[in-house]
């Protein structure tokens, strides 16, 4: 194990965890309950990572405050009981709590930094087989999201960790870009929502195809070999 202080930040849905069908079925419900125009199943999925009112945004162009406080009384019947909830389907990648334990055992801090709220994003890792890895978690009900370094600059501040010695691991070109914008490296994983190609144009250092190659490309990344 090195001495050296090294922090590695995840990304959650589509990193970490195989949500992104669950998340796509969950807009497209939404959109349906609220009369909205039809929506491209492929366009909900480009959108994962970014924080919540952006994605609106994008999804819903001249959107304004009635159809945001539609969209918000929808979740909240959905949270009272009064509208059923769409299916969830979360669980951790094959491979992803290995990797983080690996992490762990090189002497790797561990973070989290994502686009969900606190509400559920706990559950979801308890239920993931993940809540004992990470030191901190920061969601959107902490600060500016993605691409905003914002939150990524508030965990490295909070681990004590500088940009030289932090590693950001996403699947979209939000993550890159927060990471880029931070001023850390960036590592895309080819599994998510976003092509290799987009993350490599987006800035990543390196993008991988299996979690076994996270752990020695965090350290060369951070100055070891």
């Amino acid at each position: 194990m090195s001495d050296r202080l090294r922090l590695a930040v995840f990304d959650l849905d589509g990193t970490l965890i195989d949500s992104a069908s669950s998340i796509v079925e969950g807009i497209t419900t939404c959109w349906e309950a609220c009369g909205f125009p039809a929506l491209d199943p492929a366009q909900a999925r480009r959108v994962i990572g970014l924080p919540w009112e952006e994605s609106i945004r994008v999804l819903l162009p001249g959107s304004g405050a009635q159809e945001l406080a539609q969209i918000r009384a929808y979740y909240d019947e959905v949270a009272q009981g009064r509208r059923p909830p769409p299916p969830r389907r979360e669980a951790a990648f094959p491979g992803a709590c290995e990797t983080l334990a690996a992490l762990a055992d090189i002497g790797t801090l561990l973070a989290i930094v994502t686009s969900r709220g606190n509400h559920r994003v706990h559950d979801i890792l308890a239920s993931c087989g993940m809540s004992g890895h990470f030191l901190t978690v920061k969601t959107v009900d902490h600060g500016p999201g993605k691409p905003n370094p914002y939150l990524l600059l508030q965990a490295m501040a909070e681990l004590g960790a500088r940009p030289e010695q932090t590693v950001m691991l996403g699947d979209t070109t939000y993550d890159i870009l927060m990471a880029r914008n931070a001023g850390t490296a960036a590592v895309g994983v080819s599994w998510g929502v976003h092509e290799a190609h987009e993350l490599t144009t987006a800035g990543a250092h390196r993008v991988v195809e299996r979690f076994d190659e996270i752990p020695p490309i965090v350290q060369a990344l951070t100055g070891e070999r």
